[in-house]
């Protein structure tokens, strides 16, 4: 269970201050904490080196949080993804999700839309909806995807819109789309993608193109 713990003084919220604690400590790549309802500490994902085991790994989080910020965190509430040996030099990993569809209904002044996305074999939906605007419905569909990637990743509130365009480059329109991973400061996300047919399947397809990345190291060991 997450301890409930208030704001701290410098303004940081408990997520931000436990963030930093684990960046720092040996072998840890990358670090997202979820934070539980009462602002405590829910989950802790870390993506940890190949050099260090996750056992170790998880014991320094649960040592470090308590020293520095006197919150006893549960083993089970950290989740360690250890890199392969050459994982560092690699390309960064793809995301194994697939774009199958989506489907748009109105009603009066209001859209929901939903975009279905494709791992071996299983179907993760996004739903979403909002005002009945040309504009505000490519935002609808890359909210939509962006939420059935946290479907596949068992997560609420990582993922966050912060614009979608679809200008013409040349010839061609492309969907470009700039998304925020909450948790990692700084951590500023984006994709494109070609318009073939369709502007809402390439906002989609721009979507998977940005969050590639932090798909595959979160998806590290998931089940």
């Amino acid at each position: 269970m997450g301890a409930r713990v208030e704001q701290r003084r410098d303004g940081k919220t408990l997520q931000q201050h436990a963030e930093e604690i684990v960046r720092r400590l040996r072998g840890v790549v990358s670090v997202r904490v979820e934070p539980d309802q009462s602002g405590g500490l829910a989950l802790i994902h870390v993506l940890g080196q190949a050099d260090r085991s996750p056992k170790l790994i998880a014991m320094d989080v649960a040592s470090a949080l308590s020293a520095e910020l006197g919150v006893q965190v549960d083993p089970r509430q950290i989740r360690v993804a250890a890199m392969r040996s050459a994982e560092a030099q690699a390309p960064p990993p793809q995301s194994r999700l697939k774009y199958v569809g989506l489907s748009v209904a109105s009603l009066r002044n209001t859209t929901e839309v939903k975009v279905h996305l494709e791992d071996r074999g299983l179907l993760y939906e996004g739903v979403t909806s909002g005002p009945n605007t040309g504009r505000t419905r490519l935002d609808l569909v890359a909210e939509a995807a962006l939420r059935a990637v946290e479907v596949f990743l068992r997560v609420a509130g990582l993922l966050i819109l912060d614009a979608v365009s679809v200008p013409r480059v040349g010839e061609r329109e492309v969907a470009v789309v700039v998304i925020t991973l909450a948790g990692q400061e700084g951590e500023v996300l984006s994709g494109s993608s070609v318009v073939r047919e369709d502007q809402r399947e390439a906002v989609v397809r721009a979507v998977l193109n940005a969050v590639n990345r932090p798909v595959g190291w979160l998806a590290v060991g998931r089940p």
